[in-house]
């Protein structure tokens, strides 16, 4: 009798420990997954929280925007039910011109690039840019650290090349999750056939990487473990991996010309990301500029001319290569 009431408690025992670490996997897992898709500071997406934020650094929005034509567009997703906001910069409205597809990181949205827009269209340059996943104006329902994103960024592409046309230079520029954006794209054969160069800014190199980032505050649940389990609600509801997030996959074959922008103090994408995408990839017609002071995405502010010149020195030779 006392066995059995013995082997009756263990058994309960084993039931409620086995619940318990189901319900601890699966809050996890739940946690990381709303920290990573849902990580956009809704106060911060508004276009006029932008405007207000590059006025402290002195770029007035409206005086930019006053010099050229704006054209607000919205490009159907082919990937989703969603619009995607862009604005259309030109110099008259020729859209038969060079231009750079422009894509913003986390809490950004299209105007985030418009000091480097500035820059390129003092080249002659249109610019296409556009707000990414729950972003700005985008109605898309998840941020998913570039790799979602990269479909629309192809869609941009796509929407710019059906007005240059073929034999007219286009490029890209991303910042940050942008510059993951890209890479997803540089791994695919459209990015070969329709972009000229690539520019990435700061850029994440990988999704795992970053995600424990943005729940790095949770000390007291282990790393890997809320890593692990954020991965497995993310393939359970969204159907990738973080493993699929590794851009360092995508751009080693990429045959686009690739400029890298990144800095030893950044506290965001640390330094080494810029390096392994740099270090990856295959071809030569690639170049890595680092500076050692700046936080994350503000080089351009901290060097203006060495970005411009580094920039532009490198699109001139190899943004061609088509």
């Amino acid at each position: 009798m006392k066995r059995k009431k013995a082997l009756k408690i263990t058994g309960i025992v084993i039931i409620c420990a086995v619940v318990l670490a189901v319900s601890v996997c699966g809050a996890t897992g739940i946690y990381v997954y709303n920290a990573s898709v849902h990580a956009v500071n809704q106060e911060r997406r508004p276009l006029a929280c932008k405007k207000e934020s590059l006025a402290k650094y002195g770029f007035d929005v409206d005086k930019f925007e006053a010099q050229y034509q704006v054209e607000q567009v919205e490009i159907p997703s082919t990937f989703g039910d969603h619009k995607i906001p862009a604005n259309y910069l030109t110099a008259d409205g020729r859209k038969d011109r060079k231009t750079v597809v422009m894509a913003h990181g986390l809490n950004g949205n299209r105007l985030t690039g418009y000091p480097v827009a500035a820059i390129l269209m003092r080249y002659g340059y249109n610019i296409l840019t556009y707000d990414q996943r729950d972003s700005g104006e985008s109605e898309a329902q998840y941020m998913t650290c570039g790799y979602w994103e990269s479909r629309d960024f192809k869609d941009c592409v796509d929407y710019v090349r059906k007005r240059t046309g073929d034999d007219i230079q286009v490029g890209g520029w991303g910042s940050s999750i942008g510059g993951a954006t890209i890479g997803f794209y540089l791994g695919t054969e459209a990015a070969q056939k329709d972009l000229d160069f690539a520019v990435l800014d700061c850029p994440v190199s990988d999704m795992r990487e970053i995600i424990g980032f943005l729940v790095r505050n949770t000390k007291w649940i282990p790393m890997d473990f809320k890593l692990d389990m954020g991965d497995l609600a993310t393939r359970l509801r969204l159907g990738y991996s973080y493993g699929d997030g590794d851009v360092r996959k995508y751009v080693a074959d990429t045959r686009v010309p690739v400029l890298i922008f990144n800095s030893r103090a950044d506290g965001v994408t640390p330094y080494h990301m810029g390096v392994d995408l740099y270090r990856v990839m295959k071809h030569n017609e690639k170049q890595i500029c680092s500076v050692d002071d700046s936080r994350h995405t503000d080089i351009y502010i901290d060097y203006p001319q060495l970005y411009e010149e580094t920039m532009m020195s490198f699109i001139e030779k190899y943004g061609g290569h088509r």
